[in-house]
């Protein structure tokens, strides 16, 4: 483990805190990577395991067809193995991969972002700022503790020595910490004060919580990706990204926050020290600063709500399981006539187009002969005369006469092509 630097207010509370908690968070991940995934490690026996059993699995799929053996579905698998192996065989891979991505990352977006803003000079600047608060306030308190003298007093004449009365001891004005927790006479002091405690809370400190919290998500790292391999554990993975994901995008909309803050407080602070030169000291620039970081505290709060709700909808449509895909769409078969049709016959596009083709005259026919009914010509009569056709015949039979008839010659109904 590294040798990192205490904390040391004298040097600016947020940036050696910011930089502490980094060394601390990198050398404890560190830590954690090797006893988890070195020599000896105990998860080493457990990933030999899951490799071999979500092996077994895709092949045991494979051969009783249960998988399809095609590069849509066996390439994520692959890809997905050879992730897994390179995060947890080595460091340099995890850290380069993970850590620093997820570290390093969202200084880098802040810098595109705002030229000029990144972590060193964010905390630089609020401690720069959070000390001339505090000593604006020693020089404000130190000022309002002078006697007054009232400007009718007559002027008195200057005693003898042996006359003079003895000089009163001065008290000593509290400085340093003692300077920050001894009550004031005035009120400006006191919102410099908290101005200053709020702004190094909602800048520096906001850093600070989202890097510890990452830090332990890292340290887990390897086991949720472990987790990735089986569908019945892949929400965890799913679930440790996105806490990960959140803890690296509220430290960017933290440092972008601060870096508004700092540039609208800088001038007024500017201005106040000025004037304290002067012995004026403003209490509406005071109260400016302390409405100006109550709102930036507020936008703290909020950020991990923002933060949570982006990452939200995050979704891995990779690896899901066969039966999630979506089936492909099939032919269905329009209804038979005949309801007592076997429910198990197996209908081909083709074949019922080339059949609607052979019904379709057959039906025309149908209704053709139902609509003009075809009138028969009776043979002559022995007598010479011609027999009249017969018009009380207008229903087709069903039976089927054969040779010559008394009576009319029924129509042959035409019967269905089925399959």
């Amino acid at each position: 483990m590294q040798n990192c630097a205490a904390i040391n207010p004298a040097a600016g509370s947020a940036e050696t805190m910011v930089t502490t908690v980094d060394c601390t968070m990198q050398s404890t991940v560190q830590s954690a990577y090797s006893n988890l995934l070195g020599s000896g490690g105990a998860f080493g026996t457990g990933l030999t395991i899951a490799l071999t059993l979500y092996v077994a699995f895709l092949g045991y799929r494979l051969i009783f067809g249960r998988t399809a053996l095609s590069m849509g579905d066996l390439a994520p698998r692959m890809v997905m193995i050879g992730a897994l192996l390179a995060l947890t065989s080595s460091w340099a891979t995890y850290q380069t991969l993970v850590y620093d991505t997820l570290t390093d990352g969202p200084q880098e977006i802040a810098s595109l972002l705002s030229p000029g803003t990144n972590k060193a000079t964010i905390t630089a600047r609020i401690d720069l700022l959070s000390g001339k608060m505090v000593d604006l306030a020693d020089a404000w308190t130190e000022f309002d503790a002078r006697p007054k003298v009232p400007m009718d007093t007559p002027t008195a004449q200057p005693a003898t020595p042996a006359q003079a009365p003895p000089a009163l001891a001065t008290p000593a004005l509290p400085t340093g910490v003692a300077a920050l927790i001894a009550p004031k006479d005035s009120l400006g002091p006191n919102m410099l004060l908290i101005s200053a405690l709020v702004l190094v809370l909602a800048s520096a400190g906001v850093l600070v919580v989202a890097k510890i919290i990452l830090g332990l998500l890292l340290m887990m790292g390897p086991i949720f990706a472990v987790f990735a391999l089986f569908q019945a554990t892949r929400g965890l993975t799913l679930g440790w990204g996105k806490a990960a994901g959140l803890m690296a995008i509220v430290p960017l909309m933290a440092m972008l926050t601060a870096a508004g803050a700092t540039a609208l407080i800088e001038p007024i602070l500017a201005d106040m020290f000025v004037s304290a030169g002067n012995g004026i000291f403003s209490m509406r620039q005071a109260l400016t600063i302390l409405v100006i970081v109550i709102i930036m505290a507020a936008v703290a709060v909020q950020l991990f709500r923002i933060g949570r709700t982006i990452v939200s909808g995050w979704t891995i449509p990779v690896g899901k399981s066969p039966s999630s895909e979506v089936a492909a769409p099939s032919v269905l078969a329009p209804q038979a006539a005949d309801q007592s049709q076997s429910s198990n016959v197996i209908f081909n596009e083709r074949i019922q187009s080339m059949i609607g083709a052979l019904e379709r005259p057959s039906q025309s026919s149908i209704q053709s002969d139902l609509a003009v009914q075809r009138m028969i010509i009776m043979p002559p009569t022995p007598n010479g005369e011609t027999a009249q056709p017969r018009t009380d015949a207008l229903k087709p039979s069903r039976a089927i006469g054969r040779g010559p008839t008394g009576g009319g010659r029924a129509p042959i109904k035409p019967f269905r092509i089925t399959a």
